[in-house]
């Protein structure tokens, strides 16, 4: 598997509603999709690929998830 371990991705806030971005962090896990991209998981079920800087949120959705792209920022290695 290449790319980070993990990272800190920012969850846009619901739409129309002006509210915050959240950041969580994902790890990379051993799970890959059908397309063999590696999938990180975060807290509260949280499942993303990351392509470039793009988290792509898998489904099922997380309760409170309104929106399917979150912004990627890489952890620093250890």
């Amino acid at each position: 598997m290449d790319g980070p371990h993990g990272y800190r991705i920012a969850v846009p806030g619901r739409p129309g509603a002006h509210a915050p971005q959240v950041m969580v962090v994902v790890y990379r896990s051993s799970e890959t999709t059908p397309e063999g991209l590696t999938v990180y998981r975060g807290p509260g079920g949280l499942r993303v690929t990351v392509h470039g800087r793009v988290a792509c949120f898998l489904e099922p959705y997380p309760p409170g998830l309104n929106h399917p792209y979150g912004y990627a920022y890489p952890l620093a290695a250890a």
